[in-house]
Order: C-alpha cells, then structure tokens, then sequence
C-alpha cells in the first residue's frame, strides 16, 4: 500500500542531506574568515601596543647611604647616630608623548625620611614650537641652582652631598607654575635664557619644627652660556614670602634670590662653583653663601675637594631675641671620591669637616636647640661627617 507518511519522510531527509552538503564549504569559509580577522586583529592589537609604548619613556632613580657624625652638631642632619634612611629615595619619572612636539612629564619621588610616602615631585606639560621656544606648565623644580633639576638624583652629581652652605638656606623644592625658553645657537656654543612664574605653598624644617612656606607672586630669569666644555649661569628670582613659625619668621614679605655658577668639565678636570644671596624682608635671615668643587677623574674614580661658606648678613634683626640662633655663620671642607662601578651605577665616599661657627650657632640643629635651652651659641664649635652613598639610575 502507498504511503504518503513515508515518501514525505525519504523527501524530507534527502533535502536536509543536500543542505549539509551545500552548507559544509560555506562553513569552512566562514571559519577561514574569522580565523583571518582574528590574525588581524591580533596584528592590529601589537601595533598599537607597540605605538603606545614607543609614546612612553620611563627612567628610574635609587640612592641609599650610610651617615654619621662624631657630635650632635646636626651637619645636614647627621649626628652619632649611624642614620640610613636621610640619603635614601626611589624615584620614577615618565615622559608620555601627546604629540609631534609635546609631551607629559610626571616624577615620583618616595623618601626614606620621609616614611617612603610617594610624592609628585614634577607633573608638567611641555611644547616645544617651530620658532625653538620651549614652554612648561604644572609642577616644576625650582630653577634656582646649578643642579636644580638633578638636586635629587645622585648619580647625575659629583659629591656624595650637595655642598650645603649653598643647596641648604632654600628649605623647598618645587612650585607650581609656568615658564618659557629660548636657546641661541651660536658658533660652537650656545645661549639659553628661561623666564619662569608661579606659586609654591609647602612645609619646612625649622628649629626642629614643621613649619609652612608661602611664596607668592614668584617671578625670575635664569640666564645660561655653554661652549660644552665652559657653562656660565646666572639666576635672579623674587616672590613675597610667608614663613610659618612662633614667632613667624615673615608676613608677605619681600624676597630676593640672586645666584651665579660656572662650571668646567674637559673629561678629566671638573670645576664647579656657586655664588648666592638671600634677602628676605622680616626675621628668616639674609645670607650669603658659595662653594668650589675641583675634581679629576682617574679612569672609573674621581676624588675631589669642596670647600664653602656661609654667612647671614642681618644679624641685627634678630639681636637680644630667641631667633638669634638663627645667625649663621661656618666655613666647611670636604673630600671625597665617587667610583663609578658600572655605566648607571656610582659609589661615592666623603668627610666633610665643619668650623669657624664664630658666635653663632652655625646654623646647626643641635646647637640651635642647645642655645634655645639657655646655652649661648650651642655646645659644638665644630663637627666631622661621614658618609658612604650608591647611587643609581636607570
């Protein structure tokens, strides 16, 4: 008997058996297709990744070290204490390309005084136009030494210390701001003049206390001439300054920066030296100050003699007051070496004897705080530190 049921059925099986059939190269084409555009995307995906990290320079910065003193004079700090963590920080800094001609700057600098706490120390933006100006805008170092801009990163300085009489009676780092340069290239040499403003509002150390520092209105102009072998640099700045303290040490008052440096590096000499002045109006003491470093480099090792002064000039402010231990006066003399072990990394070794305080308190800590108690000038005519430092960059 003929079946309809069973015809429907064999006819049924026979149109899905020749749909398979039609449907099985489409299949493999199609998963050709995504296998291709996965390859692709993966491709495309290593690209950017690659661009993206071509955009991005990262470098580092470590120093640790090893001080002590033979009193408690407080020399930058030291005392008979063996101390490790005064000379210890890590630091990263990224520049991140936005542009053809602009970039972003960001450093990170965390301290061993500090409790490691991780600080933004710079986070600038910057352009560079066609016409060879350069601009900045954000968080900024102060430009106002020689090394300002490597005030922090051993390896990239000399000593095992910067010579205090100089680096020191500036109690903070970086402001907030703008500034703008111009270079002049000249025949083997070349000119740089930078114009820079802004505000800086921070904490100090002062007689043992945390104290805070407003600098307002700060305006300046560094001036530098190279010919890579001899540099000559000068530095004027101004701001109106608040200086926390009990009493406070000044109320919007006038300051006065002035600065010149001159260096000499042939490969095997170095000579460098600083000349500064301070004036500020109020109690915070005016001083003069300089330093000259001579070195010579034997290979990998290069020892060298520091010798600097420093002096406050308005003594009479303060006169029959408490801050009369603010009077500064003190000559000090280092030697050292710094062995260059390896292409980033640097060993560096130093005594530095401190003297001629005169009847001052020398502008040290213990002898500060020793005159605050009721002993005129301190306990300390002199002080001898020593400090092993590593230093490195990467």
């Amino acid at each position: 008997m003929y079946s309809v049921y069973g015809t429907t059925t064999r006819f049924a099986l026979t149109s899905l058996t020749l749909t398979l059939a039609l449907s099985l190269p489409a299949m493999a084409d199609d998963s050709q297709r995504i296998n291709q555009l996965e390859q692709r995307l993966d491709s495309l995906q290593k690209q950017m990744t690659e661009s993206s990290l071509e955009k991005v320079r990262l470098n580092g910065f470590f120093s640790t070290g090893y001080t002590r003193a033979n009193n408690d004079a407080g020399y930058d700090e030291a005392t008979e204490k063996s101390d490790l963590e005064t000379l210890s920080l890590f630091g990263l800094q990224s520049t991140f390309a936005l542009g053809r001609n602009t970039e972003a700057v960001l450093q990170l600098v965390s301290r061993g005084d500090e409790d490691w706490d991780t600080e933004l120390e710079w986070g600038y933006l910057r352009h560079q136009f066609l016409n060879g100006i350069e601009t900045r805008a954000g968080k900024m170092r102060l430009p106002l030494f020689m090394e300002s801009e490597t005030l922090e990163i051993g390896y990239g300085q000399p000593w095992a210390r910067p010579p205090e009489a100089v680096y020191d009676p500036v109690p903070v780092r970086s402001y907030l701001g703008a500034d703008a340069a111009y270079t002049f290239n000249l025949s083997g040499s070349s000119v740089q003049a930078r114009a820079f403003a802004g505000h800086l509002d921070d904490d100090a150390d002062s007689l043992g206390r945390t104290v805070s520092v407003e600098l307002r209105n700060i305006t300046g102009l560094t001036a530098n001439w190279t010919n890579y072998l001899w540099t000559f640099r000068g530095v004027y700045a101004r701001a109106e300054a608040t200086i926390g303290g009990t009493p406070p040490l000044g109320d919007d008052e006038k300051s006065e920066f002035m600065g010149l440096g001159i260096s000499y590096d042939d490969g095997s000499w170095l000579l460098m030296s600083e000349l500064t002045r301070i004036e500020v109006d109020g109690f915070y003491q005016d001083t003069d100050s300089a330093y000259i470093t001579l070195g010579y480099r034997v290979r990998e090792v290069t020892p060298y003699v520091t010798a600097s002064w420093v002096e406050s000039q308005d003594n009479y402010e303060r006169e029959a007051t408490p801050l009369e231990v603010l009077d500064v006066r003190r000559q000090a003399y280092s030697l050292g070496f710094r062995w260059d072990m390896t292409t980033s990394v640097a060993l560096k070794a130093d005594w530095t004897h401190a003297r001629g305080f005169g009847r001052t308190t020398g502008g040290l800590i213990g002898n500060q705080l020793d005159a605050l108690a009721g002993n005129p000038g301190g306990r300390f005519d002199s002080t001898d530190v020593y400090t092993v430092r590593l230093d490195a960059a990467f």
